[in-house]
């Protein structure tokens, strides 16, 4: 939805940006950027609705959107929208309306069909984030990572009933019109101020939903958008709260993202010993995300989330028996946190995921958490 203001209005507050872009390269989530900003008289210029589940039955999906953007799907949530990519792909397509305007991450093969395949069906005009971008190289330093992107050829496929479903993407309309970034724009500064690699492309993603704002009438500087790929802040996402040891929260809960996050200890921590704080909800895929994460962790400490959906402690270490080195079972989530902090050493990184909801209390814990002991 739209309220049609100038550019000052609606980037004014990106410093106090919060999940733009966000996770969206890490969940299977049918969301764009997450950001409103509001004149003092408290008029939107840009209301972004986060769908809660899935897409097609969500609550959000009475609302006519100008620009629609479906992140990378994922399993998660199966027991609501289905066992397969393409049956949750189905779901998050649901988003999609009668000749919208649709910006799609990179996404598994099986989930760009039914994609593509929905916005054929609904005369939709879609645009993958990764086919009109050419990234250039990608540098990191402390997580963090950075490139330049520039517009890629602009691709001309036109939508008519002829048109093979594999090739109606990059963006086509019922009257032939295509769409590409503005040849003329300058290299565009890719460095989100969220750490992890999967930044870069959920930072592309955000960059084209923009930019076809800017195509529906809002004039967004490249400046602009740069601006507030750098400032964005999510807690609980790769957030550090302290060094030697470090600690850092990560809200992975599904596969996706646990294989997101071992990647994160690879680039960032190899050689490094990590101890693992684990908790997770009675619904998530518990043995897939520990036959990811436990391996690489010398040792895993089971907790359980301060919530009624949460697996026990005991139940988890029965679950997971096998997968962790040395495991340690403390139900309490902050005396977990203690328990990890009086075994690391200054050298080593104790990181906190699984939940959300493990992430919020210890989160919470660690604001109130007396001086750190001598």
């Amino acid at each position: 939805m739209r309220n049609s203001k100038p550019e000052e209005s609606l980037f004014s507050s990106a410093p106090e940006m919060r999940g733009q872009p966000g996770r969206l390269g890490r969940t299977g989530g049918s969301q764009p950027v997450r950001h409103v900003s509001t004149r003092p008289a408290g008029t939107p210029d840009v209301c972004v609705y986060e769908v809660g589940l899935g897409g097609r039955l969500d609550s959000t999906n009475i609302v006519e959107p100008e620009v629609a953007v479906i992140t990378p799907i994922d399993f998660d949530h199966e027991n609501f929208l289905g066992h397969s990519i393409e049956d949750i792909a189905a779901e998050k397509a649901g988003i999609i309306k009668l000749g919208s305007w649709v910006v799609s991450a990179p996404q598994r093969p099986e989930a760009r069909a039914v994609i593509r395949r929905r916005a054929h069906e609904l005369r939709a005009r879609i645009v993958e984030s990764e086919a009109i971008w050419h990234l250039g190289e990608v540098t990191s330093r402390d997580g963090r990572y950075r490139a330049t992107a520039s517009p890629a050829e602009a691709r001309d496929f036109s939508l008519s009933e002829e048109t093979p479903v594999d090739e109606a993407f990059v963006s086509a309309s019922p009257n032939g019109e295509t769409w590409s970034p503005d040849t003329g724009r300058r290299e565009i500064s890719i460095a989100p101020g969220l750490p992890g690699k999967f930044q870069i492309q959920n930072a592309l993603t955000a960059a084209t939903a923009t930019f076809l704002l800017g195509k529906r009438g809002f004039a967004i500087t490249d400046d602009a958008i740069s601006a507030g790929i750098a400032s964005a802040r999510w807690p609980g996402r790769l957030e550090r709260l302290s060094d030697k040891p470090a600690i850092y929260l990560d809200g992975a809960h599904n596969p996706a993202a646990a294989r997101e996050l071992r990647d994160f200890w690879r680039e960032n921590f190899a050689g490094s010993r990590i101890i693992l704080i684990y908790g997770a909800m009675r619904d998530k895929a518990v043995d897939e995300i520990a036959g990811v994460l436990f391996p690489m962790a010398a040792r895993v400490i089971l907790t359980q989330p301060r919530q009624p959906r949460a697996i026990s402690a005991p139940l988890l270490a029965e679950m997971t028996a096998g997968l962790a080195r040395d495991p340690a079972t403390i139900a309490d989530p902050a005396q977990a946190l203690e328990h990890a902090l009086d075994i690391a050493a200054p050298d080593d990184v104790v990181f906190v995921t699984g939940s959300l909801f493990l992430v919020g209390d210890l989160r919470r814990y660690w604001r109130t958490r007396p001086a750190v002991r001598a």
